[in-house]
Parts: structure tokens; C-alpha cells; sequence
């Protein structure tokens, strides 16, 4: 059966629903805890999929020496992009997709100057007609998690957007990258919540953390139809 090897950077940004489908696809899961010292894939072909998820860490922390595995993983995209095979990126994991291609990864910022953070359950937009996106509203619902954004690397079709932050979602050859979070349910947003208390709060003041913990289960639960959906044609896009 082929692989999706699922690399995670911190212990509690695992595959969520994504692992769930890429299981219903025909795709045998497996974990690369780098935090840990697990080693990245030397045997990954064009018939597996690599799959790299979110974490606190960005593009700015390569050459870090507490992180020797962002820079592995940024040449592994490289090279996988090149030959054509399939990735899947998710937060982080979508910035390091786009840093490997090529494309500027840098903190967000407002017309002043100021960091902006996305954080907490809100409005996807999603751009022109694409079989990821078939059969889905305008708009979705979602989980955003971030301060850093990238930009659309050449040769990539955009597919979503927010407000203050244009490239959401690309696909580039058989690679697809999300910032956004659709894998995450009402529980683990809840943790994340607790587990990333001060960026929680830096986005969306002293109350963030109670809100987003009271709203989560709601929200995941609204939109679960329409993030799987998106999620299995996702999957069928990077293998078709």
C-alpha cells in the first residue's frame, strides 16, 4: 500500500481528520516525530504522499541548531517539488512548501507596521474553479493559527484566501499547501488553546483563550461536513 508519512513538530499538532482520510484512501499512515529525533524519510516515491503539519516554529528559525530538521525538511519538499511527487503541507508545513518553491515566507504585519496573528475559528474564501474545491460554498469555515503568511509561489494556482491573508491555499504540480487548520476538532482546538495560551491571547486579547475555547466545539462541528469534504478532494487532487 502506499505511505503517508505525516511529519509533526510539536506533540499535540498531529493529522486529526486528515489522518482519518488519507486512511479511507488507501494510504498507510505513518509519523516522523521530529521533535524527538525521529528521522525524515529516505524512501518516500512518487506513490506516497509526505505530509508536514503545523507547529510553533517558522521559516525564520532554518539554520537553528535546537531545529536541524526544518532544513531537512525544506530540501526533502525540494526535491519532491522537482521530481513531481506529492506533498501535502498544513500551517507551517504549507509555509515550508512555499519556501521550498521558492516563495517569500515573513511575519504578517498591518498597514502600520504591526504583527497581525490569525487566530481562532473564521470565513475562508476560496478563488475561481478547481476539483479541490468542487461541490463547496464561496466561503467555508475554519481554524486559522498563524503569524507568519507566504506568498504565492510561481507556477501555483491560488485556491483560498482570508482577509488579511491572500494566499490560504495553493496547489503547485501534485502539491497542495493549507494554512489554514481542516483537520482540527472542537477538543484539540480547545488544547491548542491552552497549550499556545500567550499566542492565543497576543491575537485576540486577555479573554482569547475562554472564548475560543467556548466557541470551538460549535464551530468544528458546523463546518466537519464541509472540511472533509474538502480534505478527501484535496487528498484525490495530490494523487490524481
Amino acid at each position: 500500500m502506499p505511505r503517508a508519512v505525516c511529519v509533526t513538530h510539536v506533540p499535540h499538532e498531529g493529522p486529526g481528520m486528515l489522518g482519518e482520510v488519507l486512511a479511507a484512501a488507501g494510504y498507510t499512515l505513518e509519523s516522523r516525530e521530529v521533535f524527538r529525533g525521529e528521522p525524515l524519510p529516505a524512501d518516500l516515491g512518487p506513490e506516497d504522499i509526505l505530509v508536514v503539519m503545523g507547529g510553533p516554529m517558522g521559516v525564520a528559525d532554518l539554520g537553528d541548531p535546537a531545529m536541524p530538521w526544518l532544513a531537512a525538511e525544506v530540501a526533502l519538499l525540494r526535491e519532491r517539488l522537482a521530481r513531481g511527487w506529492p506533498n501535502l503541507g498544513v500551517c507551517l508545513g504549507m509555509q515550508l512548501l512555499a519556501h521550498a518553491a521558492g516563495a517569500k515566507v515573513a511575519p504578517m504585519q498591518d498597514v502600520t507596521g504591526a504583527r497581525l496573528r490569525e487566530v481562532g475559528w473564521g470565513r475562508l474564501d476560496f478563488h475561481g474553479t478547481d476539483a479541490i474545491t468542487r461541490g463547496l460554498p464561496a466561503s467555508i469555515e475554519v481554524l486559522h493559527w498563524h503569524g507568519d503568511a507566504c506568498e504565492l509561489p510561481a507556477g501555483a494556482t491560488l485556491l483560498a484566501s482570508t482577509k488579511v491573508c491572500p494566499v490560504q491555499m495553493f496547489r503547485v504540480g501534485c502539491s497542495v499547501g493549507m494554512q489554514f487548520h481542516p483537520e482540527v476538532d472542537g477538543p484539540m482546538a480547545a488544547l491548542w488553546a491552552e497549550e499556545d495560551a500567550d499566542f492565543v491571547r497576543g491575537a485576540n486579547g486577555p479573554g482569547g483563550v475562554a472564548a475560543l475555547q467556548a466557541g470551538s466545539a460549535a464551530s468544528a462541528a458546523r463546518s466537519l461536513t464541509h472540511r472533509r469534504r474538502l480534505l478527501g478532494q484535496v487528498v484525490e487532487a495530490v494523487t490524481a
